[in-house]
């Protein structure tokens, strides 16, 4: 039993989703703690969210470029950045309730007339 039990902590902890952001919304850090797979939510990318309920959505488009959303604190509206920088995105191998784990990182220059986004960030095991 004990072997069962350090195998699926093991299991666990390799599956964690992390986040890495060195990334600024209007000058002020966003620090994103869990990112989630876009195909959760019907697109190819990752979406990042920070404790207070901010969340920024790295879309890949069928062309293969990307546009950056940003949805501010308690909005389900999100407001669109264009494309504005760099983002590599690969499928993980793993796959939980049907979502394939996606990883990659972008680099960020966003300069609407509402929001700037600058940064970098880095993602891996997010489903």
């Amino acid at each position: 039993m004990k072997t069962l039990w350090a195998f699926l902590s093991v299991m666990v902890v390799a599956c964690s989703a992390h986040v890495s952001s060195n990334l600024q919304i209007d000058g002020t850090p966003f620090s994103p703690k869990s990112c989630r797979s876009g195909q959760a939510s019907g697109f190819s990318g990752v979406e990042l969210a920070d404790p207070r309920g901010q969340r920024l959505r790295l879309v890949r488009l069928l062309d293969g470029t990307f546009q950056a959303v940003y949805f501010p604190s308690g909005s389900e509206t999100g407001e669109s950045l264009g494309a504005c920088g760099s983002m590599s995105l690969r499928e993980g191998s793993g796959v939980i309730n049907g979502v394939r784990n996606v990883e990659g990182g972008a680099n960020l220059h966003c300069d609407t007339s509402k929001y700037k986004v600058t940064g970098r960030v880095e993602f891996g095991s997010c489903h």
